[in-house]
Formats: C-alpha cells, structure tokens, sequence
C-alpha cells in the first residue's frame, strides 16, 4: 500500500472525532498507562493526591491495550476518587496499533497517539494535561499554576520543556513536548485526530517528520499560544522508560546493557510496590546489580555511557526522593536498594582504570 493511500485510509477512519463529550470547566488529567506496569499508575494516582488539584474536574486513566488492563482497574476502583475512571482505546486505533505487525517504536508512537486521541474524546475539562506515567511531580502546586497560566493567557497548549528538535530550533520555535502538557480542549479538537498523529507532513519549510501532537502545534505556534511555562513546575521526569522496557523484552531475552538506567529504575519501582502474585515486569534490584561485575549478565552496566551516565540518574533519583509521594519510608528504601550502585560507581570514579576490566558491548538501551 503506498504513502497516499494509507494517508486516505488514515483520514477515513480518523477525519473526524464522533461523539465527543460535553466540556465543562476546569482540567481534566489524561493519564495514559502500560497496563502490565500497574505499580507506575498506583505511584501517579497517589502522588496526584498529594498535590493540590483545586480545579481538576476529572481524571482519566487510559489503558495502552497491549494486555488486558484488569490490574489497572483493580487500582483505579482502590482510590475511592469520584473524579478517576478508567478507560482504553477504541476498538478501530486498537486494530490499528495492535493488528497490524508493528512492533518496538512504532507501536508506541502509536499508542501514544490512540491513548491522547481516547482522551481528548472523554475530556470534559476546559484544558486536558497529560501526565505521563514515569514522571512524578515534586511542586504540589506544580498543576495549578500551569492550568492557570493557561487560563490567564489563553493558551493553545502549554509545556514544561521546548522539544530539542533542529527543525524548530533552526526557525526559533520553542514548541514544548508532549511529556507534562496541558492544552485547550476545545483547541485540540479543533484539528480532526488524525492531525495528532506523528508522521511526515509537507510545509512551507518542506517535508517535515512530526512526533505526536507537534504538527497542530507547528501550524498554530505564529499567533504566540504555543509554548513552554516559565518557570516551569518542579518535577523528574524519567523519559524514556516505557520505550526501554518494551525493547527489552522485544529482545526475548538477549542481553542489554540498561545505559540510561531506565530498567533499574523501573526495578526501584516494581521493588517498592510488589505484584502480590510474585509476577515480576523486569529483574529486581538485587539481580539487576549482578550486571554490575558480570558482564554475561542478561542486564549489564559495563559501559562507558553507563559510567557517564549514573551520576545524572542518580540525581534524578534524589529528586524522586523529594516527591511528595516517595518522601519518607519509599525514598529511604530506594537509598537501600540503590546502595550497591553507588558503591560501583563511586569506585569506578575513583580508578577510571577499573573500568578496563568490564566488557563494552554496544547493545545498549537507552
């Protein structure tokens, strides 16, 4: 099938956005899920508890349809919050997303759009902010001020940081991204769905590759309601983590080096809040620092960017700390857990010569 006619296919079925619902005031919190991760959504349902949400008028938690969101439900019904509800993807983006072969990156950009697209369609708040699943808020009134800076100066879409893109870059364009923005309902629903999707797109600059939500962005960024808050809510956010897992287990099971440190981090996680079951989403802790001295080990950290790359997660990790929802009992069983990491690396920094007696291999995630 050519470029053309899955654009036409693509516009017939997502030209229009149907049934929408009726917007109302306030914001509504878009929170898209993996629905085999139901630790990530019990941290974010709780640590919204923590901040304050004066005008938040609903949540909604959306299912990625990759497995069956049971576990999610169970969470979602355990909050006794009025304002959250579940919900998942339609069944045409599903068939799209999950029937159609694609697999690693591809289906998660996919996703990624189905879920916002899902949302957008149930929001009832007058601005929609999408919070995604691994990042954790440490200003409580973080939401507040970005929803009434919208309100304020009536934005189209408001972020916490510009995309690092050369393609806006190169003209001056400082379009936030998607990770933490909230944006004016009835703005979105302004361009048709299918607009929301990243793909290649011709513009008076020429053909340009757009990641999801940037080309209404783009198109709309000249009349000043596109941009990024300044200074923009305190919050860490572990980008990336999601997108390393599925290559990870896209991997069935040949051996990563985890060089971002996003499997550990989801292992600190997982560790926190264990599935009652036994059921395990990625190695714990204590396995994962195996890699650490064997580098035979199905998760290893013997590399250059590894090295490079530890002491800034490890500050993102003393910012997760400081989160409301990881203050306390969490963040000081993460400190434990995270121990003999930093005991490598600190050696490693001492004798950069130690790091010699590591492999480097080169299939690193990250």
């Amino acid at each position: 099938m050519s470029f053309d006619k899955k654009a036409l296919l693509l516009k017939a079925c997502f030209g229009r956005w149907g049934r929408l619902a009726t917007i109302t005031q306030g914001y509504t919190v878009l929170l898209p899920s993996p629905a085999d991760m139901p630790f990530l959504l019990r941290y974010a349902l709780e640590g919204l508890k923590q901040l304050d949400l004066t005008h938040c008028s609903q949540i909604i938690v959306l299912g990625d349809g990759r497995v069956d969101d049971s576990a999610l439900r169970k969470v979602v019904e355990a909050t006794n919050d009025p304002r959250v509800e579940m919900a998942a993807i339609g069944p045409l983006a599903h068939f799209f997303v999950h029937k159609m072969g694609r697999s690693g990156a591809e289906v998660a950009n996919w996703t990624h759009w189905a879920m916002i697209v899902e949302g957008v369609r149930r929001a009832r708040g007058e601005y929609v902010f999408l919070h995604d699943a691994d990042a954790f808020f440490i200003d409580v009134d973080g939401l507040e001020r970005q929803f009434q800076a919208c309100v304020d100066r009536g934005m189209h879409s408001l972020g916490v940081t510009a995309r690092n893109d050369p393609t806006f870059l190169e003209r001056g364009m400082a379009i936030p991204g998607t990770w933490e923005l909230m944006f004016s309902n009835r703005w979105a629903r302004r361009h048709a769905p299918i607009d929301h999707k990243g793909r290649r797109r011709a513009t008076a600059h020429g053909v340009i590759e757009f990641d999801t939500m940037l080309y209404p962005q783009f198109l709309d960024y000249p009349g000043g309601k596109v941009g990024v808050l300044d200074p923009s809510p305190r919050l860490v956010h572990f980008a990336g983590a999601i997108t390393t897992y599925r290559g990870y287990r896209d991997r069935a099971g040949a051996p990563v080096i985890d060089e971002l440190f996003r499997l550990l981090f989801l292992s600190l996680m997982e560790d926190l809040s264990p599935d009652g079951s036994g059921r395990r989403v990625v190695p714990c802790v204590e396995e994962l620092a195996r890699g650490l001295s064997d580098p035979d080990a199905p998760v290893s950290y013997g590399s250059r960017v590894a090295t490079q790359e530890y002491p800034i997660f490890r500050g993102m990790i003393d910012e997760l700390c400081e989160a409301p929802v990881m203050r306390g009992d969490r963040a000081d069983r993460i400190r434990e857990l995270i121990r003999p990491f930093d005991d490598h690396f600190a050696l490693r920094e001492a004798d950069p010569t130690l790091g010699s007696l590591i492999g480097h291999r080169r299939d690193g995630l990250g």
